[in-house]
Order: structure tokens, then sequence, then C-alpha cells
């Protein structure tokens, strides 16, 4: 009798191990996934900060220009048709940089949540190793 009193104490402690092992891993993952988010969300908040500032310094930039340009063919009214094209040929040359940019950028990988996934997989190289512990 006192046998099957310990079997069974046995079992409930298993069974409690068991149990704070699984709420164990659904902490990790809980905070893996807060990580995630906040990542996320702080990214999103940066893009957002960069494409504004970039739309307004291009807007700015292109008013410039354009300015600057009306400028010198004031200038130099009589060649006025050579600084327009001079003109027209950098904005054509700069355009086709920016495109060719734009192409190397785009093929590159992102590197987004790369602390995310190194954190799960750090998390998943553990628990493999106490599993084979465990075997």
């Amino acid at each position: 009798m006192a046998d099957q009193a310990g079997g069974e104490a046995g079992r409930e402690g298993l069974f409690a191990a068991l149990k704070n092992s699984l709420a164990t891993l659904v902490a990790i993952g809980k905070t893996r996934a807060e990580l995630f988010v906040t990542e996320l969300e702080e990214e999103k908040l940066r893009l957002m900060s960069l494409w504004s500032k970039a739309i307004g310094a291009a807007f700015m930039l292109a008013v410039g220009i354009v300015l600057a340009i009306f400028c010198l063919a004031l200038a130099f009214w009589e060649q006025r048709v050579i600084v327009f094209g001079i003109f027209a040929a950098l904005f054509i040359g700069g355009a086709l940089y920016l495109i060719a940019s734009l192409k190397r950028q785009t093929a590159q990988p992102s590197k987004m949540f790369r602390a995310s996934l190194s954190e799960l997989e750090a998390d998943m190289a553990l628990l493999r190793r106490y599993r084979n512990k465990s075997e």
C-alpha cells in the first residue's frame, strides 16, 4: 500500500513538472511574440518617419532645382535652350542612377526581425539540448 501511495505521488510530481515545463514554454513563446510585435511597431514608426522626411525633402529639393533652373535660364536668356537641355540630361541621368540603385537594393534580403529570429533559434537549440539529455 505504501508503494501505491509513493507511485501516485511520483506521478503527481511528474505531471506537475510537465505542467511547469509547459507553462515555461508558453511564457517563452509569449515573450518572443511580444518582442516580435515591439520590433514590428518600432520598424513601422521608423519607416513612417523616414518616408515623411524623404517626401518632404524631395519636394523641397525639386522646387528649389526648378527655381534655380529658371534663374539660370533668365540669366542666360540667349542660351536658354542649352541650359534646359543640360538640366534635362542631368535629371534623366540622375533618374537612371536611382532606378539602378533601387534594383540593387531590392535584390538584397531584408534584415528585419533578425533579433527575434536569433532568439527563437537559441530557444529551439536549448530545448533540443534538454530533450536530448532527457532521452
